[in-house]
This record gives structure tokens, C-alpha cells and sequence, in this order.
């Protein structure tokens, strides 16, 4: 009974795990968040072609295999710290809460804009230099935006500079791009096949080393993304670049 026809069409979606690792240790996996777009690609290079000359037509009679090389390219859709890292090969630092009790800042006009040392500010008290400190009233005297902590003054007149600024001041994260000290990252697919036999597969890149992201968008009018391309390196113990296993 001959075999009905059937599809081996693909569509792809998944989801992809990095695993970072350092000195030879790995870290936990982590999802990179929504991605539109990921793909393994290969090029070859130094090829090189031996010709005939015995037909009179030059042809080719032998070709080396060349270097092979292979990439992995992703496009994020989401900013998850972790990935974030990963993308602007960062360090990542966490600021404890804490408090100042008289930060100074020069001021003479109205408009002069300040940036606190810290963002995630609260419980702000606002003095002047005079011999009595005057109290300066927000609305009045000052806006704030203490997300920011960003000051802009309102009113300068009467005040006499620098202006003391107390407040408190929660965590935040920073990160610092192309700081980081990952050796390379493990890179794990978990894929699934929308169309055609429905089919799953993983697919994991054993060393892939990571170059900084493209672009990091900041302004624009449409979600923002960001391209990310890694090198795969061979490892020795799996003989291989990368693998796929069909589930």
C-alpha cells in the first residue's frame, strides 16, 4: 500500500536558554525572553581547487573542504536583565538602599536642572547655605521627579547657594557594557515546529562566544529589538560545534 503524501514543511518558534561560563564553571540557564528570530549559520572559507590540464578545458579535479565555520543569530524582542547582560556582555550591580544627609549643589538661575547622585529617591528636605538654613518648599522652590532624581528650580532669588539636599535613595541596577568576564555561553533551543509533522527539536551550541549587540535602541515609535550574532567555538569532548536533537 503505497505511503500517503504528507508535509515536512517548517515554521519555527521556541524558546532559548543561555548558560553562562566563567573559569571553566557554568552558571544556571536563563530564557532569553521573547525572541522573533533565531538561526545557526554556516560559511566556509580557504577553499581551494585543483584543476586538470589534460582536456584542454581546465576544469575543476579535486576541492578542499576548507575552514568550516558556524554563527548563532538572534533577535531579541525583551529586555530581561539576564539577557540584557548577556546581549552588552555587561557587569551587573545592585545599589543597596541607603541615605545622604547633605548633598550640595550650586544654583543661580531659575531653570538650573540637578541630578542627584542617586535615582529612586524619597523623603527629600531641600536646605539653603544661608546662616538659619532656609527650607525649600517643592512646588514652590523646586519641582523634583524622584524616580529620576532629577531637581529643576522654580525659584532662586532668596536663595543662597549651594543648596543641601537630604534624602533617601532605593536599589537600583546598573549595568556596565563590555565589562564583562564570561569566557562563553552555552546556547540551548527549544524548538517546536508549527506546520508539517509538528515536530519538536533542541538544539544546543556547546561554546558559543557572544559579540555585543548591535544597537541598544533607546527613543523610537515601534518595540525595539535587538541583534545579537555569536561566534561557535569547537569543543573537543562533543567533536562538534553544536548539535540537534529531533524529539
Amino acid at each position: 500500500m503505497a505511503e500517503k503524501q504528507q508535509s515536512h514543511a517548517f515554521i519555527g518558534n521556541g524558546k532559548v536558554y543561555f548558560t553562562a561560563v566563567k573559569n571553566g564553571v557554568e552558571g544556571k540557564p536563563f530564557w532569553v525572553g521573547v525572541a522573533s528570530a533565531a538561526a545557526f549559520n554556516h560559511s566556509v572559507e580557504n577553499e581551494s581547487e585543483l584543476k586538470e590540464y589534460h582536456s584542454g578545458k581546465n576544469q575543476t579535479w579535486d576541492k578542499s573542504d576548507g575552514d568550516k565555520s558556524a554563527t548563532f543569530s538572534l533577535t531579541l524582542s525583551e529586555r530581561r536583565v539576564e539577557a540584557m547582560q548577556a546581549a552588552l556582555q555587561a557587569k551587573v550591580t545592585e545599589v543597596a538602599t541607603g541615605t545622604v544627609a547633605a548633598e550640595e549643589h550650586e544654583v543661580d538661575a531659575i531653570g538650573d536642572i540637578i541630578f542627584l547622585k542617586h535615582k529612586n529617591v524619597s523623603d527629600v528636605v531641600i536646605t539653603d547655605s544661608t546662616a538659619t538654613p532656609l527650607d525649600l518648599i517643592e512646588g514652590t522652590d523646586y519641582t523634583i521627579d524622584e524616580k529620576y532624581g532629577t531637581l529643576e528650580m522654580t525659584h532662586v532669588q532668596t536663595i543662597t547657594s549651594p543648596i543641601k539636599v537630604a534624602y533617601s535613595y532605593g536599589t537600583v541596577t546598573i549595568m556596565k557594557p563590555m565589562t564583562d568576564d564570561v569566557d562563553y555561553y552555552r546556547i540551548r533551543v527549544n524548538g517546536l515546529n508549527k506546520v508539517g509533522q509538528k515536530d519538536k527539536q533542541v538544539v544546543t551550541a556547546y561554546r558559543a562566544k557572544l559579540s555585543p549587540a548591535d544597537a541598544y535602541d533607546l527613543i523610537g515609535d515601534d518595540f525595539s529589538e535587538m541583534e545579537l550574532e555569536a561566534d561557535l567555538l569547537y569543543d573537543e569532548a562533543e567533536e562538534a560545534m553544536y548539535e540537534i536533537v529531533k524529539l
